[in-house]
């Protein structure tokens, strides 16, 4: 567990200026329990951009700025892009700060072994930032799964597709598999496998299949099917899909699960499932995801219960991704190396 310097948690947002700047910084404005403290980031317009947002917080362009101000944190959030994250966290653990990074953990199998190195040895509480975790849906849709009444899983299936804009400022290092991945499962895909993850374990095998729609040097569609201590389970990703069909099902041996919209940016509404005949709808309170990842957190910092992605879960979802890459290039069903 963690302290905190004042009556609310201070976050340092190292890299602010992108995802963070869109999502994270506009969330913890009305938080009760956090609050950006520092952002750092290299484009001064951006930064003033996130000063809207966070009116109290110091602005620095430059990482050294930043570590120097690190009296001024309590929490490191790295929002910066995977191929970054090697050096971020390094930077992180120099400071002793809790970390709560953007997913992916690393985008290249080369930086995997790196960064588990880093963070080995170190009493650094670790969560990596995969919002969908961080709702009260997640919660009943797993004790459905375990809790029988609908009788044993059987298959399960989750797919997230959306159009990539080719033209964005993200775009240039997402679609260059040397900084963004060699496919879509490092972007959208790797939010099915951590719910995949949470849901019914960390799979033994893979097998995969990828294409390319658009891109000229990524594969930009994937279709995974994952063996999770003997279930079946397909993931589906691709950046150039659309997204009307961005659910997740679940057939029981008595049931059904249906989560219409489960994979995306906003907090699921509604659950349904069918017993025989009858069928349940349960209705959630609206929620924003990308606050409530930080909030988790830090409750985690002051009551040691961590309810996100560990750093174990992180390394875990990065070889499924690397083992289904592999997969789909080799033709052939993959086992999962740990």
């Amino acid at each position: 567990m963690a302290d905190r310097a004042a009556d609310h948690w201070r976050i340092g947002v190292l890299s602010g200026t992108g995802t963070a700047l869109k999502r994270t910084i506009p969330a913890l404005r009305e938080s009760e329990l956090c609050r950006v403290s520092v952002v750092h980031g290299r484009n001064p317009d951006r930064l003033r951009a996130a000063a809207q947002h966070a009116p109290h917080a110091k602005l620095v362009t430059d990482e050294r700025e930043f570590e120097e101000l690190a009296a001024h944190y309590d929490v490191v959030f790295i929002g910066s892009p995977p191929f970054l994250h090697p050096r971020h966290i390094a930077l992180a653990v120099r400071l002793g700060k809790p970390i709560l990074c953007e997913k992916p953990l690393v985008s290249r199998p080369d930086d995997l072994a790196a960064v588990v190195d880093t963070l080995s040895g170190h009493d650094i509480p670790f969560m990596l930032a995969h919002q969908l975790r961080h709702q009260e849906a997640v919660r009943h849709i797993s004790s459905l799964v375990t809790g029988g009444e609908l009788g044993v899983p059987v298959a399960a299936t989750l797919q997230w597709c959306f159009r990539m804009n080719h033209d964005a400022p993200n775009a240039r290092w997402k679609a260059d598999p040397a900084r963004g991945g060699a496919s879509a499962l490092t972007d959208c895909g790797v939010h099915c496998l951590d719910l995949a993850a949470a849901l019914f374990g960390h799979p033994e095998s893979v097998a995969a299949s990828a294409h390319s729609v658009k891109s000229a040097s990524t594969m930009d569609t994937v279709v995974v099917l994952l063996s999770c201590g003997g279930l079946p389970v397909m993931v589906v990703a691709s950046q150039q899909g659309h997204p009307g069909a961005n659910d997740l099902t679940i057939t029981f041996s008595d049931g059904l699960v249906q989560a219409k919209g489960m994979l995306g940016e906003a907090a699921l509404p509604a659950v349904t499932w069918t017993q025989g005949s009858a069928t349940t709808t349960r209705s959630f309170d609206p929620v924003n995801l990308y606050r409530a990842e930080v909030e988790d957190f830090c409750r985690s910092l002051s009551n040691g219960h961590s309810v996100g992605t560990t750093l174990a879960d992180a390394v875990a979802v990065c070889a499924t991704v690397f083992a289904a890459e592999e997969s789909a290039r080799r033709g052939e069903t993959v086992t999962i190396k740990r």
